[in-house]
C-alpha cells in the first residue's frame, strides 16, 4: 500500500519568462599566406645584433637561491 498526499493551491501558478538562448560565437581561423606580389622596398646595409654581455660566474655569496613556496597546512586551493 502506498501513501499519497495531494495538496491543492488556492493561487495561480507564476509564469516566468525564459531568457533567449545565446547563439554560439562564430570562430574563423585564417591560414597565413606568403608575401603579396609586387614591388618591394630595397634595404641597404645590414643590421647585426651583438651581445655585449657574456655570462660570468658569480660568487656563491651573491646568488639568492629560491625554490617552491609551500602553503601552510590546511590551505585549500
Amino acid at each position: 500500500m502506498s501513501e499519497v498526499t495531494v495538496k491543492f493551491a488556492l493561487t495561480e501558478l507564476n509564469a516566468t519568462a525564459v531568457a533567449p538562448v545565446k547563439p554560439v560565437p562564430l570562430t574563423v581561423t585564417l591560414v597565413p599566406s606568403g608575401p603579396l606580389a609586387g614591388e618591394r622596398l630595397v634595404i641597404e646595409g645590414a643590421l647585426t645584433t651583438v651581445k655585449l654581455f657574456a655570462f660570468v660566474a658569480v660568487p656563491p655569496g651573491v646568488v639568492t637561491l629560491t625554490g617552491p613556496v609551500v602553503a601552510p597546512a590546511g590551505t585549500v586551493a
